[in-house]
């Protein structure tokens, strides 16, 4: 069976509800994070950053908020569903960021990358480079600063 992948922006109630029930359960599970999760975080109404959910044929699986900075984009905030985690939604979900950030006429990606994540984003093509220091406090402190080139 065939499926049908599309990455696109949180627009509805609905798709807010399942992008915080998403990062609540997987990104801020309890034990995790040393700080609450703010649904109302004014990062996710910012001007230059979009939310992005990740559909798989009618459902919401995935994940991510990407910060436009110019040529720049930061990913943030990527989680698959934990019951959809292991399938490949992961690789998936990478090209369609990467589709994403050059349509926008992005040159390179960047990502502070949690621990446990390191191995995906180096599978994934992405290099570990530090892009600012700054960034690398709340819950990002343990994470590795990462950078992914857009071809052509």
């Amino acid at each position: 069976m065939n499926h049908f992948y599309e990455l696109r922006p949180v627009m509805s109630a609905e798709d807010w509800r399942r992008l915080h029930e998403i990062r609540r359960t997987v990104l801020f599970r309890p034990g995790r994070q040393s700080v609450a999760y703010d649904e109302n975080h004014p990062d996710d109404r910012a001007a230059d950053n979009v939310p992005y959910l990740l559909h798989l044929d009618d459902r919401r699986i995935g994940v991510v908020r990407l910060d436009f900075r110019g040529e720049i984009a930061i990913v943030r905030l990527v989680a698959i569903a934990a019951d959809e985690q292991g399938k490949g939604h992961g690789r998936q979900l990478d090209a369609l960021v990467a589709t994403e950030a050059k349509r926008r006429g992005v040159k390179s990606l960047h990502v502070n990358a949690a621990p446990e994540a390191v191995g995906y984003y180096e599978k994934m093509g992405w290099k570990r480079a530090g892009w600012d220091p700054d960034e690398l406090t709340g819950i990002a402190r343990n994470c590795t600063q990462m950078t992914k080139q857009m071809d052509g």
